[in-house]
């Protein structure tokens, strides 16, 4: 009788543990509002590179919803090519006072001198949690447009996390 109870704790035990790491879908949108403090110079002719330029912003998307503050780590910007690269950081606090970092990696489209606005998309991964979102893990891709005058950007991700 004890082998039978025992038997069933651990098939159940391992029925949780087998359910909690499926990944689940999640999708959402983003905002970053105006472009706070940063370097920006011009590595070469037509070559620009901006770091540490912050803005504070939102998430909004299943667990990952809260206020934001964004750090973009480095862009590179080519007006010849009109295209670039970047990496940036965003802190999530979430409404039951979880922290979240996502790593957002990826590229800038339609960046011109005089252009008002440009195409951003590429890919982003969870850093690191803490509170009640310790362990989470997860990765997807994000696309946007952001204001090339004032950087402020806005668009929508989606992938999964676990």
């Amino acid at each position: 009788m004890m082998k039978n109870a025992l038997m069933t704790l651990v098939c159940l035990l391992l029925l949780h543990a087998t359910a909690e790491a499926q990944p689940t879908l999640i999708a959402g949108t983003f905002f970053k509002g105006p472009a706070i403090g940063g370097r920006d110079r011009f590595a070469g002719q037509n070559v620009l590179q901006i770091r540490g330029e912050q803005g504070l912003g939102n998430l909004t998307g299943g667990v990952l919803t809260g206020p934001a503050t964004y750090t973009i780590d480095e862009e590179i910007i080519s007006f010849v090519g009109q295209i670039g690269t970047f990496r940036a950081t965003v802190a999530i606090t979430t409404n039951n006072g979880s922290h979240i970092v996502l790593g957002f990696s990826g590229f800038t489209s339609g960046a011109t001198l005089t252009a008002q606005t440009v195409t951003v998309r590429g890919s982003w991964a969870v850093l690191s949690a803490s509170g009640s979102a310790s362990g989470l893990q997860g990765e997807g891709q994000f696309t946007g447009e952001e204001n090339f005058q004032t950087g402020e950007a806005q668009g929508v991700f989606s992938g999964h996390i676990q």
